[in-house]
């Protein structure tokens, strides 16, 4: 499998991890980030549900980083929660993609 070309790869998230005292915050550079927001039908209440796909390629996203749901991601002002990571490999992992829900927002001059 070749790496996801680098064309493809223009955005950059915060990856939040929980740690004992709160969270640990990572830049990850080089990624594909896709914001899907849609209207839900729940019981005949109307809702907005909004996920964020990540492809983070093993080769040209940097740095090296391990996902888990779980984890928050920052991007473009909102928090968004890991809740399901894939890899792609062959013999080695390729990429990986996340798939993740919002559950807030946040200012950019936090991070």
């Amino acid at each position: 499998m070749n790496p996801i070309p680098n064309g493809l790869l223009g955005d950059e998230i915060t990856l939040s991890m929980p740690t004992e005292s709160g969270w640990s915050d990572t830049r990850i550079s080089n990624v594909r980030a896709e914001k899907v927001s849609a209207i839900e039908d729940n019981y005949n209440i109307p809702q907005e549900k909004t996920e964020l796909f990540v492809w983070y390629d093993c080769v040209n996203s940097y740095p090296n980083a391990d996902f888990e749901a779980g984890m928050r991601i920052k991007f473009r002002g909102e928090v968004f929660e890991i809740v399901k990571v894939r890899e792609y490999k062959a013999n080695s992992p390729h990429h990986i993609k996340i798939t993740a829900e919002k559950t807030g927002n946040y200012k950019a001059e936090e991070e």
